[in-house]
């Protein structure tokens, strides 16, 4: 059988460990009236991986059989989101070319963030960027780790590019969009800046088209001009404040660090002031806890009204460190990176260092999950880097302009969207998607200025954020330094997206417990069902253009993004598209 490690994780540059022991063959089962669709493959879960419906037998690793939806003993996988995941192989029944497909499971989430949630099916070639993608997401926008709120993406392609969309400028004169965060089915976003003091560090909420509405300004102090981190946590939105215009901030000229929760309208409670520092620079939730760290390489956790604890500070010298410049959640563990370093937090105070200017960096900007993996988005290289082990890292290539006479790429963010992984990039605003090695393909440069020079600090642009939400990949410019000035290139501190193949999501947060996930593709159409109930809706699109057969393995409880963290039961994939009754018929509320 062809493996995981030697196919499909590859080009993630992940690996395996050893797997369940099958145990005998079952009768298969077939439930569904002539007039459903028919059941290509049916994954109870029921103590083992095999298919109940056929043939397509899966191969477990590291899986633990919990109880089922319904209570039944060993009823459900339990994949722990360390390299558990079932391998189906490939076959020509679960190849659907442009044909209709459904795919229907049972998922339980756990409330708590303890690493990035990870895919729950794919099949589908990164080289080619063809096939299937359905998968659990949230927005991690920035320097911010992942929140907990659990959104869905299912998505498919044919290597398809698609067009650029210009969504507008949330305020008439701010110039950097610093967070991108989707919550309660709504994107919103953080500004730095603005022609008067008032109209800067506000947040704005996506109305479609080129329209945004006004959500407030983020804290009274008209010293802070930058809405600088956001995150969801326990289903509420919060956002920390500070100064992006990194000049002014050294110059200690913006009011202390600060976190706000929206309470709705236009109003933010403030949650107390956590440090002496100027900058918010990133935000995590981890284990049911909100984490903050400031411009003083701290770390502190948010106690409730307005307390913090300290949570240590990374390395021994400020003066080195710099900063505690961004998060992540990971394999169960808390991440974060200082200017020239990258740390595992061990709690309390202590943190562990696991890589120091590797490949000469001098700041890491980004931490982010990719196939199973961490990487880390660089300065003054744009290198992006893969950890291995210990202080072991790997080059996968350089973003930006040459560096022969100038060494000023920077990998402002990293996300991952349907099947690919992609940055945004300073010095010349440009978004990248990695192909697989050290190769990236430069997808669209989104600020222009006239008098552009890599000599010229003022004349740099940046790609501070992207984001998941509607299906697109939505992406925040800004000018270097994030500060107002009446000649501001047009296309900064505006909103563009694009897609990549066809996606649909769901923008709400699911929730912890059993959640019955339907994802559907008819003829131009792609369709995502929450419990029984149509959530979300893309197309019409050229059908024909959408091939999704490949010859990758099937995987259940990996892809893209990461291993997946939970449990499930019941996996079902149609060769057709079920309706909205047949999806009623297979979500029974009373076994949620």
């Amino acid at each position: 059988m062809q493996t995981v490690s030697g196919a499909a994780l590859s080009a993630f540059g992940a690996n395996t460990n050893a797997g369940e022991t099958q145990p005998a063959k079952r009768a298969s089962v077939q439930t569904e009236s002539r007039s459903w669709p028919k059941l290509v493959a049916h994954w109870k879960l029921d103590g083992d991986s095999r298919d109940a419906a056929g043939s397509h037998h899966g191969q477990g690793q590291n899986l633990e059989f919990v109880d089922g939806r319904t209570g039944r003993s060993r009823g459900a996988a339990r994949f722990s989101g360390i390299e558990s995941f079932i391998e189906i192989p490939d076959h020509e029944e679960l190849q659907f070319g442009t044909g209709p497909f459904s795919i229907a499971v049972w998922v339980k989430l756990e409330q708590d963030l303890v690493s990035v949630i990870g895919d729950l099916l794919s099949k589908f070639d990164p080289v080619r960027r063809r096939g299937i993608n359905l998968s659990i997401t949230t927005s991690s926008p920035g320097y911010s780790g992942p929140g907990d709120a659990k959104n869905v993406l299912f998505g498919i392609d044919n290597g398809v590019n698609g067009s650029w969309i210009d969504c507008g400028r949330p305020s008439k004169s701010n110039p950097l969009i610093g967070t991108l965060t989707a919550y309660k089915g709504k994107l919103y976003a953080g500004v730095s800046d603005g022609a008067r003091p008032g109209q800067s560090c506000r947040v704005y909420h996506y109305a479609g088209g080129m329209d945004w509405v006004d959500r407030g300004r983020v804290g009274d102090d008209l010293r802070t001009p930058s809405v600088y981190s956001m995150i969801v946590h326990q289903g509420r939105l919060y956002a920390g404040t500070g100064m992006y215009d990194w000049e002014r901030a050294r110059a200690l000229k913006g009011g202390f660090n600060h976190v706000y929760v929206y309470e709705g309208g236009t109003q933010w409670r403030d949650c107390g002031e956590f440090s002496k520092g100027y900058r918010t620079t990133s935000l995590a939730s981890f284990r049911g806890q909100l984490y903050a760290g400031d411009d003083y390489a701290r770390c502190f956790r948010y106690e409730g009204g307005q307390k913090w604890a300290s949570c240590g500070q990374l390395g021994s010298d400020w003066n080195v460190e710099k900063m505690f410049n961004t998060t992540t959640v990971y394999r169960g563990d808390l991440y974060a990176a200082s200017l020239p370093g990258i740390y595992r937090y061990r709690g309390g105070a202590e943190w562990e260092s696991i890589g120091r200017e590797p490949f000469g960096t001098k700041q890491v900007h980004k931490l982010q999950v990719y196939g199973g993996r961490l990487y880390a988005g660089t300065w003054p290289f744009g290198k992006v880097l893969r950890h291995e082990t210990g202080q072991q890292w790997t080059d996968c290539g350089q973003l930006g302009i040459a560096t022969d006479k100038f060494q000023i790429n920077e990998v402002n963010d990293l996300t991952v969207y349907n099947g690919k992984l992609y940055a945004g990039v300073i010095p010349k605003a440009e978004v990248y998607r990695y192909e697989s090695g050290q190769e990236w393909t430069l997808l669209r440069r989104l600020v222009v200025s006239p008098d552009w020079s890599p000599a010229k600090i003022a004349t740099w642009s940046r790609v501070p954020c992207l984001t998941i939400f509607q299906g697109r990949l939505f992406v925040g410019t800004s000018t270097c330094f994030g500060r107002y000035e009446p000649d501001l290139p047009a296309e900064a501190g505006r909103v563009f997206a694009m897609e990549a193949g066809k996606c649909v999501s769901y923008d709400d947060d699911l929730g912890a417990g059993w959640k019955h996930l339907v994802a559907v593709r008819e003829r131009g159409r792609l369709k995502l069902y929450v419990n029984g109930t149509l959530q979300a809706n893309a197309g019409p699109f050229d059908n024909d253009d959408y091939n999704v057969s490949n010859s990758a393995p099937l995987l259940i409880g990996f892809g893209a993004q990461n291993y997946f963290s939970g449990a499930l039961d019941d996996v079902r994939i149609y060769s057709g598209a079920l309706t909205q009754t047949q999806v009623a018929d297979l979500y029974r509320p009373g076994d949620a």
